[in-house]
């Protein structure tokens, strides 16, 4: 949406203001998945009445809803009441390269949609709207609620399928690791992206919950690699012990979820167990225009689980507690970033 100049009349001002108080695009962007609707449109356009009557919904109220998505390109109103897919809309098809299918049912499920509403008590306390609906935190839910738990792992999993060739891209360095573990790296389509780009890399290993490992052992990559003996599984809490001879430890997407203080003792139990390998983690950093995706994300984490997107200094800063020394930020030309530390000379306190 264009930003609606400062010398505008107040007029136009106040519908710019109205189109951004609407919370349908995201509910709209979910049901569009849930009800498959663009694999419905993948031989062609068809018409709302005979779109709807395949997917079991009304026909007025999914005409309201694609019309809503092809306002933003989502989809095609090829003439009226007659939709087809476009770019945008494949990405909302299951097992396409790059899907966000998982991630758009995701965004407007019932445990998410309700912590929004709750955003409230966040802005007062800093705590998590959701612990406030559901009277307990994120991990432990998703823990007892296997179905949102499997959407939650599969939207990750697609994430980061989309991204995983420009972040395993922008660093050359994972061939020399010798042994590579990546830490709450969930069904491991990150460490098998890193072990199929560099064949000189002998060995990753997937270190995550029991559960989460029992579903990275389904993943047809991640199999084939174990097969071959260049990966290896970890159950574990990683933050009651990391697997030791490692090169290289490797998070992605994890930092946000934790306070400092966890992850201190984490950096300190790699280097006690490895103590010259390195830390390279590819995550979001906060800095001066940074983009809009950066901040939604932020929001994400605070009314979820109270987490945050940090800035460079205050990764340096963890770094520097947990004994090691951020070396230099890798851009990627995602969103993403690669933070590079190496072990601190001085010893730890």
């Amino acid at each position: 949406m264009t930003a609606v100049p400062q010398t505008a009349p107040a007029s136009a001002g106040a519908v710019f203001l109205s189109e951004l108080m609407f919370p349908s695009t995201p509910r709209c962007l979910a049901l569009a998945a849930e009800y498959r609707i663009a694999e419905l449109l993948a031989d062609g356009p068809l018409p709302a009445a005979e779109l709807a009557e395949r997917a079991g919904v009304a026909a007025g109220p999914l005409a309201k809803v694609l019309g809503l998505l092809a306002e933003d390109g989502v989809f095609e109103e090829t003439e009226p009441g007659v939709f087809a897919n476009t770019g945008l809309s494949e990405l909302l098809r299951p097992g396409v390269p790059g899907s966000m299918d998982a991630m758009a049912r995701m965004v407007g499920a019932e445990w998410l949609w309700s912590s929004w509403g709750a955003l409230d008590h966040s802005l007062v306390t800093g705590k998590p709207g959701f612990e406030k609906v559901h009277g307990t935190a994120l991990w432990p839910w998703l823990q007892r609620n296997p179905g949102a738990a499997a959407t939650f792992n599969q939207a990750m999993t697609d994430f980061t399928d989309a991204l995983s060739d420009a972040l395993v891209s922008a660093y050359p360095e994972f061939a020399e690791a010798g042994a590579v573990c990546d830490l709450g790296g969930g069904q491991g389509t990150y460490l098998a992206a890193i072990l199929q780009k560099y064949d000189a890399l002998g060995r990753g290993v997937l270190a995550d919950l029991p559960s989460v490992i029992e579903q990275a052992r389904t993943q047809p990559d991640v199999a084939k690699l174990a097969e071959q003996g260049r990966l290896d599984f970890e159950p574990v809490d990683f933050f009651a012990g990391v697997p030791a001879g490692i090169g290289a430890y490797v998070t992605k997407q994890v930092w946000h979820s934790w306070p400092d203080d966890a992850l201190v003792r984490l950096l300190r139990k790699c280097r006690e167990a490895s103590p010259g390998a390195r830390f390279v983690a590819a995550e979001l950093v906060h800095r001066e225009g940074v983009p809009r995706f950066v901040k939604n994300f932020d929001l994400v984490m605070l009314v979820t689980m109270s987490g945050e997107v940090r800035t460079e200094e205050q990764f340096a800063e963890v770094f520097r507690r947990g004994g090691f020394r951020l070396n230099r930020v890798v851009p990627t030309g995602t969103a993403f970033s690669l933070l590079e530390a190496v072990p601190d000379p001085d010893p730890l306190d």
